[in-house]
């Protein structure tokens, strides 16, 4: 209980600057490619999680290594998980930012399949009343599935 109210701590406050500077979009995608990099590198984590390393050296390698990559406000994060020896958390901090800024979003995307191609005026009609019942804007994807008897299939 208490390692998930230090994830949305994290993630919300990481959301707050992100979205408070305008760069959300980008935030979304620096922490994106520290997920994968946090992910698919066990020697990576291990960096990370290892107790012989100081968080002010590992911060300092991060910070060469992946000056590139991230900004001030990832690395902030990084240091500040490194240090209250939380860095165990990074991979949920970082799926809660982005399950935080996807629900900011004020348009959804929705992929619509059907058996048989759709016209404008079906396509319309759909997505109308999508955007009612839900109550956002609605950016559709619509797809022929051939193998749907009939009917429609929403993913959201």
């Amino acid at each position: 209980m208490k390692q998930s109210r230090e994830v949305k701590k994290y993630a919300q406050a990481v959301f707050a600057i992100a979205d408070k500077s305008g760069q959300l979009s980008d935030t979304t995608q620096r922490l994106n490619i520290l997920l994968n990099i946090y992910a698919s590198s066990p020697e990576f984590r291990m960096f990370l999680q290892s107790r012989r390393i100081a968080p002010a050296d590992k911060l300092k390698i991060l910070q060469k290594v992946l000056m590139d990559i991230l900004s001030d406000l990832e690395l902030d994060l990084l240091n500040h998980l490194l240090e209250e020896g939380q860095i165990h958390l990074l991979e949920d901090v970082i799926k809660r930012f982005s399950f935080i800024a996807e629900s900011a979003k004020t348009t959804l995307k929705v992929r619509v399949s059907t058996a048989e191609q759709m016209n404008s005026e079906e396509l319309s009609d759909v997505v109308q009343s999508i955007e009612q019942k839900l109550g956002r804007t609605v950016d559709v994807d619509a797809l022929v599935d051939p193998e749907i008897l009939g009917g429609v299939k929403f993913r959201i």
